[in-house]
């Protein structure tokens, strides 16, 4: 069992700087084998890393840049507070009104105004029988009062991407801002600083995710796809055809294994697949075989990436 973590994290100015979004490159939860070619590997992986760029990119395009120009200055209100120059500091702070005002006459609906977006690659390399072994130990450690080492256990037991949005909450940041300048105005400088600090703990963070199994058995169901509609198949294209659809069966097999939604969907994914194999055995082909599979995995994915879990800072 293979575990590892990657981040990337953007916002505006490095966005500026950099000219655009890296990401990390997942690897394939699938053996490379001499009845596995290489290059479908390859190809499925550079797929799957294609949709994260534009899950990401479309969070990424939420980002408000009046509301991270607002951060920034408040960053420098704090920094005059510290050298007590009032001037500098009431500066910063009708910057930071008047960016957040921008925003809120401009979309007058928005609660929260994206400042960041970072994503994160958890990953793991691992078979459905490990995962499962893993998951008995950890319930057996704790049942034995072993909390810890089921804890350090458990958290290897993910493989997914997590796009993580901060926002800033316009109505109570705004509010508290003036708070602020009438604290800068009287000179209180120290009560001034702790309520900026208190404003900037009030950032909300959100995080979206996507099951990389999800994503993997999308793309082999994919190039499946093409082959299933082909007309007097090779032997070999037969039997790479039933390699995918095994690989698509196996990789939400990992994803039911590890938790992501409930048994109920993924029987239901599995029938569709016993569907596809009886209608695509000894050389039948047609169109439209995958596209219940097809919806259905949509459907789940966008399921989880939309319940947004909160998350304290």
């Amino acid at each position: 069992m293979i575990y590892y973590k990657k981040t990337y994290r953007t916002t505006i100015l490095c966005l500026l700087a950099a000219g655009g979004l890296l990401f990390t490159n997942p690897v394939l939860a699938v053996n490379k084998t001499k009845n596995r070619p290489a290059d479908n590997i390859e190809k499925i992986a550079k797929g799957v890393k294609k949709d994260i760029r534009k899950e990401a990119v479309k969070k990424q395009e939420t980002i408000v840049k009046e509301a991270v120009a607002a951060l920034l200055q408040t960053k420098k209100a704090i920094e005059a507070l510290n050298k007590k120059n009032k001037q500098q500091a009431l500066d910063a702070l009708a910057m930071v009104t008047g960016k957040l005002d921008i925003v809120i006459a401009r979309k007058p609906d928005l609660a929260k105004a994206p400042i960041d977006v970072r994503v994160e690659t958890y990953d793991l390399i691992s078979s459905v029988d490990t995962i499962k072994k893993t998951i008995k130990t950890a319930k057996e450690l704790l049942d034995d009062g072993k909390v810890q080492e089921a804890r350090e256990l458990l958290m290897g037991m993910v493989s997914e991407i997590d796009i993580i949005v901060t926002s800033i909450p316009l109505a109570t940041y705004s509010a508290g801002i003036k708070d602020v300048a009438k604290l800068v105005d009287q000179e209180k400088y120290k009560e001034a600083k702790d309520k900026l600090y208190d404003l900037l703990s009030t950032l909300i963070i959100t995080r979206n995710i996507i099951p990389l199994p999800i994503l993997r058995a999308e793309r082999m169901l994919k190039r499946a796809e093409k082959l299933a509609t082909k007309k007097n198949r090779t032997k070999e294209e037969n039997k790479k055809l039933k390699r995918l659809l095994a690989d698509t069966r196996t990789q939400l097999e990992i994803s039911e294994a590890l938790g992501y939604g409930s048994k109920k969907e993924y029987k239901k994914f599995y029938k569709q697949i016993d569907e596809i194999e009886e209608k695509t055995a000894n050389g039948k082909f047609g169109k439209g075989f995958m596209d219940k599979l097809k919806a259905s995995l949509k459907t789940f994915k966008e399921k989880i990436f939309n319940t947004i879990k909160p998350e304290n800072r």
